[in-house]
């Protein structure tokens, strides 16, 4: 049977979960589960305990942001950390990115805001991440390989790029929504609405400039928390690496996140990165895919134990 891919998205979806599910199958391959689970049963509980604490924080930094980026007194911080840790559960474990639709519904359900301008809130937390993302792979890069190498200032410059041209995209799609959607009846002025909620919502962030530097800051923290959850699992697990290599392979093995091939949790495009990254700075082929899955693997039950938690919690809670 022929699909066509280029006229449905059901092609391209199919296509992508292919590509992934390979992906999987070579970590799988290249790691031997044997190995992982021999690397998973050795790892160190005090120093297990440790990264979990930092995983904790970087939860609690992501709150922090998320309250930043409201109106102030929208969102308290402690329901602001609950609906990150959450929501960040949903977004690595249903398939195919569907549970980054799950910060929206919170926010409808802690905050009364609409589903519109809960997708612009994830806009804006989206554009961060990959700005902070840019500039802790820049800068570990040119650190490693020195300020001459070009990958780094390009990879740097490209993702940048990218959270610097969000409003002028959302502003595009507004004005877009205006003239092609609301002369189509009340299904398409509806459309439109929504579109002009989403935008209305990013362009909010930038009318509070404390509040969005404050963001910004939290994001950077945010992912050198990651990075030391890794390096606490590395250690953990008897492998104390530089610490500027393991930024530098966690910054790759993000930046493969951000291509939509992923089924459930970033299996496979995370491993890729991190392997072909840890490769080049001298680590053998089995040792860094091994090392890539476990530490993934735990850093899945991290977000599993945070993420349920904060569903529970919020569960509880009755809605705004």
């Amino acid at each position: 049977m022929k699909i066509p891919i280029g006229d449905t998205g059901r092609g391209r979806r199919l296509l992508a979960a292919a590509v992934a599910l390979a992906l999987v199958a070579a970590v799988l391959y290249l790691a031997r589960p044997a190995t992982v689970w021999t690397l998973l049963m050795a790892t160190d509980p005090v120093w297990l305990t440790a990264a979990a604490g930092a995983a904790a924080a970087a939860v609690i930094v992501r709150g922090l942001r998320l309250v930043a980026l409201l109106p102030q007194g929208e969102l308290s911080f402690g329901t602001g950390s609950l609906v990150a840790a959450a929501a960040q559960a949903a977004a690595l474990f249903a398939p195919a990115r569907l549970g980054e639709l799950a910060l929206p519904w919170l926010l409808r359900r802690t905050t009364g805001r609409d589903l519109s301008s809960g997708v612009g809130t994830l806009v804006a937390m989206r554009a961060l991440d990959i700005a902070a993302l840019a500039l802790w792979a820049g800068a570990a890069t040119l650190i490693t390989w020195g300020a001459g190498e070009p990958l780094a200032l390009v990879v740097s410059a490209a993702l940048l790029a990218v959270p610097a041209a969000v409003p002028l995209v959302v502003g595009w799609g507004d004005r877009l929504a205006v003239r092609c959607l609301a002369p189509r009846g009340r299904t398409g002025r509806r459309w439109a609405r929504r579109v002009h909620r989403l935008a209305a919502s990013v362009s909010s962030v930038r009318e509070r400039p404390r509040r969005l530097i404050a963001a910004a800051v939290a994001s950077v923290v945010m992912w050198g928390l990651l990075w030391l959850t890794a390096y606490l699992l590395l250690v953990a697990m008897g492998f104390d690496w530089p610490a500027i290599h393991v930024v530098v392979g966690s910054a790759m093995a993000s930046l493969g996140n951000l291509v939509p091939i992923t089924v459930v949790g970033n299996v496979g495009t995370l491993e890729a990165g991190w392997t072909a990254t840890f490769v080049v700075l001298g680590v053998p082929i089995d040792v860094a895919a091994a090392t890539g899955l476990a530490t993934h693997l735990w850093s899945l039950v991290f977000v599993a134990l945070y993420g349920v938690a904060a569903w529970l919690v919020l569960s509880r809670a009755r809605p705004v």
